[in-house]
């Protein structure tokens, strides 16, 4: 059968109207709301721009300015057991080993603490119990610990540069490796139990 002419009319004009609610209906940003005004409003333009990953970007800034805190309790610890306290000072390669080992230990808990309860809270692997997720931190750090100084002992021992800025080289190249890690294990989804 035939619609009537008013019949069409009416289907033509609910669905442009479907269609213009869907285009105005605003869509919800990807990060979180900060108190402050002029970095919501850097957040919406990352937002546009990112195609909704602003979240990921605010995130990822936290976790460098934390990381940032973190290495220079790193980089304080390092040059505190190894030039300072010097101890065994006999060995340089002993001194190196246990400044490192001292250094990611420390600045690993200085990593977590602040990122657990700021940076990474908001996502699903944050219902994890805290030892669980401090455990997980600890596996991702390790590995990029021992990537740390793997960098740090190849720059200072088979390129000559010195053991600090070393340090300094290696923290900066690890940060992504950190970042991805934590976001994608420590912090990923957490599936819901099965009946």
């Amino acid at each position: 059968m035939e619609q009537s002419l008013l019949e069409r009319n009416s289907e033509d004009v609910s669905k442009s109207s479907d269609m213009q609610v869907t285009q105005l209906a605003p869509s919800l940003p990807s990060y979180r709301s900060t108190p402050f005004a002029f970095v919501n409003s850097a957040l919406d333009i990352v937002d546009a721009l990112t195609g909704g990953r602003a979240g990921l970007c605010q995130r990822f800034f936290m976790f460098a300015f934390i990381g940032g805190f973190a290495a220079l309790v790193n980089l304080a610890v390092f040059r505190l057991v190894y030039y300072v306290i010097g101890w065994p000072a006999n060995h340089d390669l002993v001194r190196n080993v246990l400044a490192s080992v001292l250094a990611a230990e420390i600045s690993i808990m200085a990593n977590f603490i602040p990122n657990d309860f700021f940076t990474f809270r908001h996502l699903s692997g944050h219902g994890r119990s805290w030892s669980a997720r401090c455990s997980r931190f600890h596996v991702t750090s390790i590995g990029g610990s021992v990537l740390t100084f793997l960098i740090q002992f190849g720059l200072t021992h088979l390129l000559r540069v010195d053991a600090f800025l070393s340090q300094c080289v290696a923290l900066i190249l690890v940060l992504f490796y950190n970042f991805t890690f934590h976001h994608i294990f420590t912090y990923r989804h957490v599936k819901p139990a099965t009946a």
